[in-house]
């Protein structure tokens, strides 16, 4: 699991590079030789890409990325994993749809941690439910949980702020309800209170739904006692308001 938190540039070429090699013998048997050509063109995208993350971390004299570039730059790269995606889909390479939707969290972690906006969350949001599913130990849930909190610091501000609430699959009310999920996996008392806090203000219509079937999962569950008393008492501020 930690190899896709991994936000070393060339760890990420190294998983990119197997994936490319499953996709393009997949495409040999299920693709046309246009959709292989089409393919090239985006693995040689990814390439470069990767090679400019590589100057961005090692800094050359001559290299040089303006501002606009800069800003925009962890969004390309998550457009073309997701291009990739697709193509292993159609090429009927479940390995390789993998490491390209996977290859989404070290990406967006490298972003968040230089200080640049995210954009393009659909692939990153699909790649931390699916690892998720998979964490079961609670080392593996707290890495998991650290990095989820990381991503949401970095997404544009204008994405907080979740004007149009029509769409229930909104990959920011999705993976803020996710993170809720994995704290109180976790069985963290810190950890969940400070992202519950933030789901009152970041989810507020969601907040009590969430907090009532988190007191439903504690009796399926058989969740310790101070985890239940942390979501009874948030599930009590959101079904007991307080009156004035």
């Amino acid at each position: 699991m930690d190899t896709w938190f991994n936000p070393d540039i060339d760890t990420m070429r190294t998983l990119a590079e197997d994936a490319v090699t499953q996709l393009r013998t997949h495409e040999k048997q299920h693709a046309a030789a246009a959709a292989e050509i089409a393919t090239d063109k985006v693995i040689d995208s990814l390439m470069q890409f990767y090679a400019i993350l590589a100057s961005i971390d090692t800094p050359q004299p001559e290299a040089e990325i303006d501002s606009h570039h800069m800003e925009t730059l962890a969004d390309h790269g998550l457009q073309l994993l997701d291009e990739l995606r697709q193509r292993s889909i159609a090429a009927q390479c479940a390995n390789a749809q993998n490491s390209f939707e996977q290859l989404a969290i070290p990406l967006a972690v490298w972003a968040a941690r230089h200080h640049l906006h995210l954009n393009e969350l659909e692939i990153v949001v699909n790649a931390l439910s699916i690892q998720a599913n998979r964490s079961h130990e609670p080392q593996s849930l707290t890495l998991l949980a650290d990095v989820m909190g990381e991503i949401i610091e970095a997404i544009n501000p204008v994405i907080k702020h979740d004007l149009d609430r029509s769409n229930p699959g909104r990959p920011w009310r999705v993976l803020n309800l996710n993170l809720g999920i994995v704290v109180t996996r976790c069985s963290d008392p810190q950890r969940m209170e400070a992202v519950f806090e933030q789901l009152l203000y970041r989810l507020p219509d969601d907040a009590p739904g969430f907090f009532d079937e988190g007191m439903r999962q504690m009796d399926i569950i058989g969740y310790p006692e101070h985890v239940r008393s942390i979501m009874q008492r948030y599930y009590d501020k959101t079904h007991r308001p307080t009156l004035h």
